[in-house]
């Protein structure tokens, strides 16, 4: 299901634009503010309903627009799905096939994109939440039932909550605990099996661009290891009534990664951690190609600053070896020695985007 078709109206400085990318590798390069890094949020517009550089719709649309639209054809040569965004700055309209959808949920689903920036490092040393967000991302591509699983905790999580705040009866208090404990233990083992399986291809990217052979991720579930969900909130429930919250749970979750049994972000330079970021979202990358083999969409911004010649070429031999349909920005044209090999280049100038022999 790669983006066959991409077609930009009113997104930042990119009046109108549109993009015929190649199924593997695709270079984007043109100097500061040319529009490169509009190209690849207008991508992710289309794969998540929303944009990574702002929530607030009048910073993306373009001056005095009243909406953006980007649209796109999605599938294989012959057999596409045109999809299209609308952004307003009070509403969103979202089209597939040709009617209308309420939720992003389909959106995602159908192209499911991964973006490396250089706030991505945020990943690694910024809070729990975060790496909890990825996980769910990666797991609601494999398991369809998950999102549902998700929200099923979350009202549980919601109505215990509230019985913790009212003082409710004890069996009240029970039951949404009971509720609790069913989703929230089902949440912790997919995302403990979803890591199991992104965990070799971590290790493998993590050796080429770190060569750290002893990284490892750990998953936390969100309370004390050894013991079951439900008897953990049975053993806190003094303390959470007086919070009035439920401080053990998924929603407490994290994802650690260890060098040689430290946490990397305690002691590897910012640079290294970097390395380490790009060899997680890679992970999952990977991983998802497997599950969905054509479907994945990599959006790298502006490489070149975070990665020193020998790792760029690392990481675009990596990318042309996998297949994976990526897009992939540059400053200038400050890219890579033999990068344009096998990939399509763009050159990006004054929000036009044109196609370089």
């Amino acid at each position: 299901m790669a983006l066959l078709r991409l077609d930009i109206a009113d997104v930042r400085n990119i009046e109108s634009a549109s993009l015929s990318p190649a199924l593997g590798l695709n270079l984007l390069f043109g100097e500061n503010g040319s529009g490169k890094t509009s190209v690849l949020e207008s991508i992710y517009l289309l794969g998540r309903g929303k944009s990574f550089r702002s929530a607030q719709a009048q910073r993306v649309i373009r001056f005095d627009q009243a909406c953006l639209t980007v649209s796109g054809r999605v599938g294989q040569s012959g057999n596409h799905t045109v999809v299209g965004v609308q952004l307003g700055r009070s509403e969103k309209q979202i089209r597939i096939g040709g009617r209308s959808c309420e939720s992003s949920a389909e959106l995602i689903r159908l192209l499911p994109v991964v973006l490396i920036q250089p706030a991505s490092v945020s990943l690694l040393d910024g809070p729990p939440r975060l790496r909890r967000q990825m996980l769910d991302w990666g797991m609601f591509h494999v398991e369809h039932d998950y999102l549902d699983l998700l929200r099923r905790f979350s009202r549980a999580l919601d109505q215990r909550n509230t019985a913790l705040r009212s003082y409710a009866r004890s069996s009240d208090l029970e039951i949404w605990s009971g509720e609790v404990a069913r989703w929230g233990t089902m949440i912790a083992e997919a995302r403990a099996a979803y890591v199991d399986r992104i965990r070799g291809h971590f290790r493998d990217i993590a050796v080429m661009l770190l060569g750290a052979g002893d990284a490892e991720l750990i998953v936390r579930q969100g309370w004390k290891a050894g013991g079951s969900y439900a008897d953990a909130l049975a053993s806190s429930v003094s303390a959470d009534t007086r919070q009035g919250y439920t401080e053990a749970g998924p929603h407490k979750g994290d994802l650690s990664i260890l060098i040689g049994g430290r946490p990397a972000r305690d002691y590897l330079s910012r640079g290294q951690l970097k390395l380490l970021t790009y060899a997680l979202l890679l992970a999952q990358l990977r991983r998802l190609d497997d599950d969905i083999p054509g479907q994945a969409c990599l959006l790298a911004d502006d490489i070149a600053s975070e990665l020193d010649l020998r790792n760029q070429e690392k990481l675009l031999d990596l990318l042309k070896s996998t297949g994976i349909q990526s897009f992939i920005t540059f400053s200038g044209k400050a890219y890579a020695p033999g990068a344009a090999h096998d990939a399509a280049m763009f050159h990006v100038e004054h929000g036009r985007i044109l196609a370089q022999e």
